[in-house]
């Protein structure tokens, strides 16, 4: 039922879709935390400067800005997947999937400067995708790294995740010498406009410091429980299969179809790598749950029996409410 009613494009959809992230969203307006934020190592200068102070000392407007910023990645993704054809038809289901996926710990929800990146991160993605067969892919791949060089600009440690643009170029084969001088000039750009701030202001030194602070800074790992090991089994149970039984469906589809889904295949390995890494612990959930959207959303839209369809998504909705009242 709940799937029939958000897989198409009539009004309700939409509206029960918009409807299901405050609902998931209310815990953080309600419980009482020690921390508003889950960022409490040394911040970028935008973070500390402009969003903490208007937004960080406050629990609602901390939860207000942080399910907005779901919303609008939400929102993005679902529009991204209907915009390049990786569904047979209009729907919400992507929408609901990352709402799902996005908020079952609560640390992970809490205001944090890698759902400002995330966004970012999304629509510089979708550049990418519009410049597959211009004369001048240059132009977007400019772009694309321009709108993650000012998510960077908030979280540091987004940089490092960087690299997966130069493999969504080479497989969208819009890699060539001139793409990739644009994409490193527009990762540069924001970087070099604040840098002439703190030169005008005598504060180079502590510029520099304040970036190498963010990317080697250590957040620690989360303490996981039995719930949450029987969570994250289940969802990389699912993302497997979802992987597995996509492939076989994107066969029959166009060529420039199944590279848009192995650029997101590939991102979730190599985002998946990353966390092994000590640079990277849950934080950077709502960035994998970008991807496992769309894997998971493909698999559900190329099911055919509805039953499975529904049994499925009620999977993901107990596992949720279940993380929302286990889960921090």
């Amino acid at each position: 039922m709940i799937l029939r009613a958000v897989h198409n494009s009539r009004i309700s959809a939409f509206a029960i879709a918009f409807l299901i992230l405050p609902v998931f969203w209310v815990r953080l307006f309600l419980l009482k935390t020690v921390h508003i934020t889950t960022f409490n190592n040394p911040c970028m200068p935008l973070w500390d400067n402009i969003i903490e102070p208007i937004f960080g000392y406050s629990k609602y407007s901390a939860a207000a800005l942080s399910m907005i910023l779901a919303f609008f990645i939400a929102f993005s993704i679902n529009r991204m997947i209907l915009k390049f054809g990786l569904m047979h038809k209009q729907s919400m289901l992507p929408f609901v999937v990352y709402v799902l996926l996005s908020s079952a710990f609560l640390s992970v929800q809490k205001l944090n400067p890698i759902w400002i990146f995330t966004l970012f991160f999304i629509l510089g993605i979708e550049q990418l995708f519009l410049g597959v067969g211009k004369r001048k892919p240059q132009v977007n791949c400019f772009n694309a790294s321009l709108l993650v060089g000012i998510g960077v600009l908030f979280y540091a440690k987004g940089v490092l995740l960087f690299a997966v643009f130069f493999m969504i170029m080479a497989i969208l084969r819009i890699a060539n010498h001139k793409s990739i001088i644009a994409c490193l000039l527009g990762l540069l750009l924001p970087f070099a406009i604040q840098f002439c701030f703190y030169f005008i202001t005598d504060n180079t030194i502590e510029f520099f410091a304040r970036i190498e602070e963010n990317i080697l800074a250590n957040l620690g790992q989360y303490n996981h429980g039995i719930f949450s090991q029987i969570y994250m089994g289940i969802m990389i149970l699912l993302n497997i299969i979802s992987i597995i039984l996509s492939f076989k469906f994107m066969q029959s589809q166009k060529n420039l179809t199944r590279r848009y889904f192995r650029c997101f295949t590939w991102m979730m390995f190599v985002i998946c790598a990353a966390i092994l890494t000590p640079f990277f612990s849950m934080e950077i959930i709502p960035v994998i749950a970008l991807i496992s959207t769309v894997i998971i959303s493909l698999w559900l839209d190329n099911i055919k029996r509805n039953r499975i369809q529904e049994i499925i998504t009620s999977i993901l909705i107990v596992l949720t409410v279940l993380g929302q009242i286990f889960l921090i």
